[in-house]
């Protein structure tokens, strides 16, 4: 058997693909392939991606499928229960729930189990977080640029701010499933983290800097971190984010895993209480219980 993921969308989507299917083959003791199929097509309403991962020293072989499996319909899921159909698709019902029956599937072990979806749940790899800790950093060393930045980061009482606007503002898609969560949350964020320790200092990562730079308070204790373009910057900007010792994300799946793998095990994290504008989903399974939501 090997567990084979879809993967999809931006780095940390990614990330949340990878990890569940991560977790799935160390249950199993069996291979993982990763099918980069998605990244070979355009859509529309969705932000171009490129595939990441191969920038990290994630395990798993990369695969391209000529023909990838397609969402199952109904009779094909209840056939692979009864029968050792190749692959065994396992598409996510619920998006940002976690769903323990996906830790029974396959039913025979001579299925390779093909994961359709975001996973986007802690609950699915927390037994292997110190293994995700270790894989989800980069494979080249950090550039200079970044290094600095580091170099800052460790120096004193650090705190991550991650601000998403780009597509949450521009794309129609994004901006009505997401969205911006405002000014007002960063400034109450930002707040709350002085008044627990006003030698705190910020260091701002955005999609928009002439934004932040323009907008948010508290300036004097802010370093706004200038991006590269280089196609792995974004790989380096997250191993910066995991060495602050306080997190103040956005309602982003990057900042999501600046937190959730941060160095420092005692890192406060501040979250937004609704991650997308559906307001009667419950979000417990995607944020931890000790994150602070507001």
């Amino acid at each position: 058997m090997n567990i084979i993921a879809q993967l999809q969308g931006g780095l940390g989507n990614q990330l949340f693909q990878y990890a569940t299917a991560r977790a799935l083959a160390h249950q199993h003791q069996t291979a993982l392939l990763l099918d980069q199929s998605w990244f070979a097509k355009a859509y529309d309403d969705v932000t171009p991606r490129e595939l990441l991962l191969s920038s990290l020293n994630t395990k798993g072989a990369l695969i391209t499928l000529d023909l990838p499996p397609k969402r199952p319909k109904r009779i094909r899921r209840i056939l692979q229960r009864l029968w050792p159909i190749n692959p065994c698709v396992y598409s996510e019902q619920t998006p940002y729930r976690f769903d323990p029956h996906l830790l029974k599937t396959p039913t025979f072990k001579t299925q390779n189990l093909y994961l359709m979806g975001y996973w986007q749940s802690y609950r699915y790899f927390e037994s292997i977080k110190k293994i995700l800790q270790s894989e989800v950093s980069p494979k080249a060393p950090l550039d200079a640029h970044y290094q600095n930045y580091l170099n800052q980061i460790q120096a004193g009482n650090s705190a991550m701010v991650h601000v998403r606007r780009g597509d949450y503002v521009h794309l129609a898609s994004a901006a009505k499933v997401h969205g911006f969560l405002g000014l007002d949350y960063y400034q109450q964020g930002m707040a709350m983290l002085l008044d627990r320790n006003p030698e705190i200092h910020f260091f701002v990562f955005s999609d928009d800097l002439d934004w932040v730079k323009a907008n948010l308070p508290h300036q004097d204790k802010i370093t706004f971190v200038q991006s590269l373009t280089d196609s792995d910057a974004v790989i380096q900007e997250l191993e910066l984010m995991t060495h602050c010792q306080h997190h103040l994300i956005a309602n982003s799946s990057l900042s999501w895993w600046a937190a959730w793998l941060a160095k420092d095990l005692n890192n406060t994290v501040i979250c937004p209480s609704r991650w997308t504008n559906d307001l009667a989903m419950n979000w417990d399974d995607l944020l931890p219980a000790h994150w602070q939501r507001i």
